[in-house]
């Protein structure tokens, strides 16, 4: 939660914020923050729109558009302390990559100055590791390390590796083909349909077959899969989110309720 603080005019918050007064007003257009105003009509910032905006700034140098900003914060972000966090953990990431490149360019430089030339090792190498691209694959499985180790026990994970469950950073076609299938139900059928029940069998059936249909360990993954949809990395790498899952949800419940599928039991 942000402390409270004085209210900042539109050129004064963007100078602070390392932004353009025009950004600010951009922001607004496209519903990512709502400044107020004096009485003499002037935009003004207090501190929930400054911790706002916080949030837009860093999502947006995460590589994000500002129609993906919008949809993730309608979803509800976390709160400042968690996000300020993941923040964190990007930006170690960031640094880490960083200074490894730093010392292969060093390496390479002091190979020429001796008169030595690059082995196509060493290009692909340094092609690989010091080129900027947006590369998350390490900083997605470090996120899911995290959270995973948060609410799954010991036994929790050999149960899920000995089913086969790999982890919800690694690629999975027939995770991303239920997932478009419901993002595209999610638009025009109600949970409730019968579109909407079949896809919750299959989806369901999945889940169970990584926890066994152990109730318990179904709600701990439900619970690791909602907190990583509001993770900025795994938010621009995936087609889930928090909406799709209470879709799923309910759409499971109504099957059960109709007599489509049984009441999962308890196991062990």
């Amino acid at each position: 939660m942000a402390k409270a603080g004085p209210y900042l005019r539109c050129a004064a918050a963007a100078r602070r914020l390392g932004v353009t007064a025009k950004a600010l007003r951009v922001y607004e257009a496209h519903g990512l923050v709502r400044a107020e105003r004096t009485a003499a009509g002037w935009r003004v910032y207090g501190p929930d729109q400054i911790a706002r905006l916080h949030q837009v700034i860093a999502l947006k140098s995460f590589g994000f558009s500002l129609s993906r900003i919008a949809e993730l914060l309608s979803g509800g972000m976390p709160d400042l302390a968690t996000f300020l966090e993941w923040h964190d953990q990007v930006l170690c990431q960031e640094a880490e990559r960083i200074d490894r490149a730093r010392r292969l360019l060093g390496t390479a430089r002091l190979k020429l100055a001796r008169g030595d030339g690059l082995s196509l090792d060493d290009l692909m190498t340094l092609s690989k590791e010091t080129t900027m691209t947006d590369n998350r694959t390490e900083d997605l499985a470090a996120a899911y390390a995290v959270v995973a180790n948060k609410h799954f026990s010991a036994a929790d994970q050999a149960i899920l590796t000995a089913n086969g469950y790999r982890g919800m950073d690694k690629p999975d076609a027939d995770w991303d083909a239920l997932g478009q299938e419901a993002a595209r139900l999610m638009k025009i059928v109600d949970p409730t349909s019968a579109e909407a029940m079949d896809l919750a069998r299959r989806w369901m059936g999945k889940v169970f077959e990584a926890t066994g249909g152990d109730p318990a360990l179904t709600e701990r993954m439900r619970t690791v899969a909602r907190e990583l949809n509001r993770h900025p990395d795994f938010a621009a790498a995936s087609n889930s989110s928090n909406e799709m899952t209470d879709f799923i949800t309910k759409a499971y419940g109504a099957a059960i309720a109709a007599g489509i599928l049984p009441k999962p039991v308890s196991v062990g």
